[in-house]
Parts: C-alpha cells; sequence; structure tokens
C-alpha cells in the first residue's frame, strides 16, 4: 500500500507497521533488495506515477502545497497525461501564502484545474491538533495539519515528502567528509497516521520505489554533491531545486520553505506562535530517531 514490494518497512517496539502508541516507542527499520534494473532519473520518476496509478482503481488527489516536492509529482503526471486531482490548502494570516501562489502560479502555467481550500490554521490547533497527535506522537506539530487535510480529499490522497535526502556528516568545510542518506523518522509520520486509521495513500511519494532513490543517487550532480565536489553544500536541500530545474526548465529556483512562516525566513522555529506553543506543549521532546546509510551501504541494501 505505501511502498513497493514492501522494500521499507518500519516497526514500533517490535511490530512492523505497528502504531506508535507513546512518545517512547522505540522506532526500526528494515530495507529489503529487491532492485534489478534502474532506469534514469526522469524514466523513474515517470515508472513511479504510473505504479502508483494502476496500484489503485480511485482518483488520485495530490496535496500541492506549491513546494518542489509536490509541484514535481504535479508535473510528472502532467507529462505523462495520467489525470489527477490537485488540492491546494490557504492558511488565514498569509502564513503559506508564498507557497500558496506558487501553487496557483503553477497550475496556471500549465493550465490545470486545481482546487484552493481555506484551512484556519489556529482552530485546527486549538480544537483537533492533540487528537491527531495522540496517533502518532511525532516530533513537531507541522505534520498534523496535512493529516487532517486528507479528510477533504476522496480519493487516494498523494503527499510529497521529500525526495531523497541527503547529508554531510560534518560541518567542518575544510575538510572532506562523508555523506550519508538519511532516514527520518519524523519525515514517516504521515505514513504512520494512515496505518493507524487504516486508510490507502501514498504518503512519500519519492520513496514509494526504491529504484527511485538509486536513480537519484545517480544523477552527475548528486554525485558531485556527496563526493564534496560542490564547496559549502551540507545537504541536498539547496540542490533540490536544481535537480529538476534540469528536467523542467520553467521550474523557479527557490529555498525550501516549512509552509507557515509568512514572511520569516524559514527554519523550524518560523512558525506562529500558536504551533510553537504546541510544540513546547508536546512534541518538542519526542525523540525522533534517524538512520544514516552511506552510497556503498544503500546500494548493497536496495539492489540485489
Amino acid at each position: 500500500m505505501f511502498y513497493k514490494n514492501n522494500w521499507f518497512s518500519y516497526s514500533y517496539d517490535s511490530v512492523e507497521f505497528g502504531e506508535k502508541k507513546s512518545p517512547k516507542s522505540e522506532f526500526s527499520v528494515e530495507l529489503k533488495p529487491t532492485i534489478t534494473s534502474v532506469k534514469s532519473y526522469y524514466e523513474e520518476l515517470a515508472e513511479n506515477a504510473k505504479r502508483i496509478r494502476d496500484m489503485f482503481t480511485g482518483s488520485l488527489d495530490l496535496l500541492f502545497s506549491g513546494g518542489i516536492d509536490s509541484e514535481v509529482i504535479l508535473r510528472i503526471y502532467y507529462d505523462l497525461k495520467i489525470p489527477i486531482n490537485i488540492y491546494i490548502f490557504k492558511y488565514e494570516n498569509n502564513y503559506n501564502h508564498r507557497e500558496f501562489n506558487q501553487a496557483i502560479k503553477v497550475c496556471e502555467s500549465l493550465n490545470v484545474k486545481y482546487k484552493a481550500i481555506d484551512f484556519n490554521l489556529e482552530k485546527f490547533f486549538e480544537n483537533e491538533a492533540h487528537d491527531y497527535w495522540s496517533k502518532v506522537n511525532c516530533r513537531g506539530g507541522g505534520w498534523l495539519p496535512h493529516m487532517k487535510m486528507t479528510e477533504y480529499l476522496d480519493g487516494i490522497p498523494m503527499i510529497g515528502s521529500g525526495d531523497p535526502y541527503w547529508v554531510r556528516s560534518s560541518r567542518d568545510l575544510e575538510n572532506k567528509y562523508p555523506w550519508y542518506f538519511e532516514i527520518d523518522e519524523g519525515a514517516k509520520a504521515w505514513t504512520v497516521y494512515h496505518k493507524t486509521i487504516n486508510r490507502p495513500a501514498i504518503t512519500d511519494w519519492y520513496e514509494y520505489s526504491p529504484e527511485m532513490i538509486i536513480s537519484h543517487l545517480n544523477l552527475p550532480l548528486i554525485q558531485d554533491l556527496i563526493n564534496d565536489r560542490l564547496p559549502g553544500k551540507l545537504s541536498s536541500f539547496s540542490s533540490k531545486a536544481v535537480v529538476h530545474k534540469q528536467i523542467w526548465p520553467d521550474v523557479d529556483i527557490r529555498p525550501k520553505l516549512v509552509g507557515y512562516e509568512g514572511d520569516m525566513p524559514p527554519s523550524y522555529h518560523s512558525k506562529p506562535a500558536f504551533m510553537l506553543e504546541f510544540d513546547d506543549q508536546y512534541s518538542s521532546t519526542v525523540p525522533d530517531k534517524k538512520f544514516f546509510f552511506n552510497e556503498q551501504q544503500l546500494r548493497e541494501k536496495l539492489v540485489l
């Protein structure tokens, strides 16, 4: 349902795909080798889109934030002429006005229909957020509104929670250091939630197929990045737009936003006060486990 051939699975307290019953539940992951061949990154984007379409009989509903991740999903389905429904949510007080306006711009440039929905963020955190958080016990309340948003969708929700993420092992830029592929427990919160409520969803679009990860790793730009040939880089975040602009030249180069910052510079703490208060009260002390694999380890884990 969530990952092709169960190449990836997670467990809580040794129960595969189990519920996270408390903030202290122990998170673990397993990667299974299922890859026999890998195509180009664009071809694997297309294969991923087609596999997901073929897996479900209902409509595919994209939560389009206006960020690069969901834009790429929209663009590949557009290229393939596979119909999807597009939903764009707008928060009060311009909390997400930059991403909202970007989403509208992309849709209009491609001449695709979309549905814009008003979403009261403060009201959600006052009245409902804790109920959602108690099902996932995640670190950071920023994952919670999207769980509510999927209730607006009649079809299969699709969320682009990020392309494959690589991080440098040191901030020391004077010397060469290893890079690692990161799996972050927090980023699996949408998957955990939809598993818990037993609703089919694609909550981790880029990692549905392991071929996506390896084809991304094979990109010359990513190879330059993880071999320290791009001075000053500490992660793959800032290369996200550049990678995809090489495929679609009209992709705008822009920083990754958290989606709640309004006009503030993007950072983990660039959120309204009520979200920061929620984090302080419930989620800021929750452990957030991460797993790291270097290039060789990742290939050995995924490729037969």
